[in-house]
């Protein structure tokens, strides 16, 4: 008898998760974006957001939660209610906070449900080109080596994935840096620019008014493939580092434990929207590469950046404050 009404209670159970992700989204839906309004993580859910909500007839609300390494926007969203009106924007912090032993209200390997990759970006070493006239990466390589701290770079602050991913390749290069820690992308692009540091790792987009000033010039590109955007410029890899292959990523997830035909649905919407030409356009204008694919591929990759950032940031001596 009490079989049958476990039987009976796992039935209604399943029954009613069907129903609801058959009637979703039958409310506006919650879209968490860890960091303050106004940048490119901002940006992006907002365009997505405006198209989204034609194709599931229900409105997209960019709720900004920044804080904590995204810590706060992330632990918000792990402890939503798993019903498809909440989801949230996730990025390299989600396996860079873990290895820097950055305690967090959240498991960031399980406690999420991963629905899309929505895009990668490349970054730029650029330099102030009063500061640096050499033009090549391997010369600035070999001038710092018989220069001892000669070349100082913005950091973003320890942890953050710009430094990192100048730290392996200063660890690869044997390059002889100073690592200068600023408070955010714009006044460590300010220092490259006013001469006061040498130079930094940056989204295209952001530093491209000033490298088309000559300001700054590009060195190389971080990413395994050259940008579209700069064809001219090299990656890092074929300068003599095959191994080094680095960018961000933008990507979306849901609480765990949201049913899998919301999350499907969510994700075959989002390819969508990714494939329009004027979201191309617009978020092409930001250095993003947008992506897609489907969420067990999204999965796989977050499961392989745990493992990617743990090896890099043991070769680079990363740590936190």
């Amino acid at each position: 008898m009490k079989l049958g009404k476990l039987i009976l209670g796992l039935c209604l159970a399943l029954c009613a998760t069907v129903v609801h992700a058959e009637t979703w989204p039958s409310r506006p839906i919650h879209w968490i974006v860890p960091y303050p309004p106004g940048g490119g993580t901002d940006l992006m859910a907002r365009v997505i957001g405006v198209h989204l909500e034609k194709l599931l007839g229900q409105s997209v609300v960019i709720d900004n939660k920044p804080g904590g390494s995204t810590v706060v926007g992330t632990a918000a969203l792990t402890h939503a209610e798993p019903d498809g009106y909440t989801v949230g924007m996730v990025f390299d912090s989600l396996a860079i906070n873990p290895v820097l032993g950055l305690q967090t209200p959240y498991n960031p390997k399980t406690d999420i449900a991963p629905v899309i990759k929505l895009a990668t970006v490349p970054l730029v070493f650029v330099a102030n080109t009063a500061q640096v006239p050499m033009k090549t990466l391997p010369e600035v390589v070999a001038y710092s080596k018989s220069h001892p701290q000669w070349f100082t770079f913005g950091s973003l602050g320890p942890g953050s994935p710009h430094e990192i991913g100048f730290l392996w390749f200063k660890h690869l290069s044997g390059m002889d840096a100073l690592v200068v820690p600023y408070r955010g992308v714009a006044p460590a692009l300010q220092a490259v620019v006013a001469g006061q540091i040498k130079g930094m790792f940056i989204g295209v987009a952001v530093a491209d008014g000033y490298i088309k000033k000559g300001i700054l010039h590009t060195l190389a590109v971080t990413s395994s493939k050259r940008l579209a955007s700069a064809p001219d410029v090299p990656t890092i890899a074929e300068l003599g580092y095959p191994d080094y292959d680095y960018s961000t990523f933008y990507g979306l997830a849901a609480p765990k434990g949201t049913p899998p035909q919301i999350v499907e649905r969510l994700n075959q919407a989002i390819n969508q929207v990714l494939k329009m030409p004027d979201v191309k356009e617009r978020l092409g204008t930001t250095g993003a590469v947008l992506a897609g694919g489907t969420s067990q591929e999204f999965g796989a990759f977050l499961a392989a950046n745990f493992g990617k950032f743990q090896k890099i940031m043991a070769l680079s001596a990363v740590k936190a404050n």
